[in-house]
């Protein structure tokens, strides 16, 4: 059981629920809306098979791939390829670019929802700035993990030796109320959302 939560806490149910509420908004069709959540789960086996921390059950080396053809596949278009590198190069965090972790993120974004609405589309941009401060937050989520392990991300260069807890948490409801507000949804459908992401946040092992 105790692994079963482990992995169920990696996959990041809270992070899962906005971007299910993102796609829905946009009103993504079957198969890109299939094809966007699994390629990013793909990425969260991606990143915690590179991590590989000591806290977190180990991922199989093969699930990502077999995960992101699938995804891609699902998906098409050239964004999926584009996503892919996006969320390579964010996982290089622990290899320098922590500083620049943030933008990475917000190129995954950019990238998945320029393939559904198109690059003229003033939801792409928002959306993925929105993504940007979010990941930034997230740093000074875990500004003592990120010390101790190296990596050089914003709040850590700054000199910052604290985590700021609860904002990234915050800032997830708030990404997820931006859009549901461009949506027709139900308010019920936010207060879903919201409820999954309060209750399984604490899920994820740091």
């Amino acid at each position: 059981m105790k692994t079963l939560l482990n992995y169920i806490g990696q996959i990041r149910f809270y992070s899962l629920a906005d971007l299910v509420l993102l796609l829905v908004a946009l009103g993504t069709g079957t198969n890109q809306f299939i094809g966007a959540l699994i390629l990013h789960i793909a990425f969260l086996a991606y990143l915690e098979n590179k991590h590989a921390h000591s806290y977190r059950t180990k991922i199989p080396s093969w699930t990502p791939w077999f995960l992101a053809i699938i995804g891609l596949i699902l998906y098409g278009g050239i964004e999926g390829f584009l996503y892919i590198l996006a969320s390579f190069l964010y996982t290089r965090k622990a290899k320098g670019l922590g500083v620049l972790s943030p933008l990475f993120r917000g190129l995954q974004s950019f990238f998945i929802i320029a393939g559904i609405v198109g690059y003229f589309n003033l939801i792409t941009y928002v959306a993925s700035a929105l993504f940007i401060l979010r990941n930034l937050i997230g740093d000074f989520r875990d500004i003592e993990k990120d010390r101790k392990e190296g990596m050089r991300t914003i709040p850590v260069i700054l000199g910052l030796t604290k985590n700021i807890k609860h904002f990234h948490l915050i800032a997830t409801i708030f990404t997820s109320t931006i859009w549901w507000s461009i949506s027709s949804l139900s308010i019920i459908w936010l207060f879903v959302v919201i409820l999954i992401e309060i209750s399984t946040y604490n899920l994820t092992p740091r």
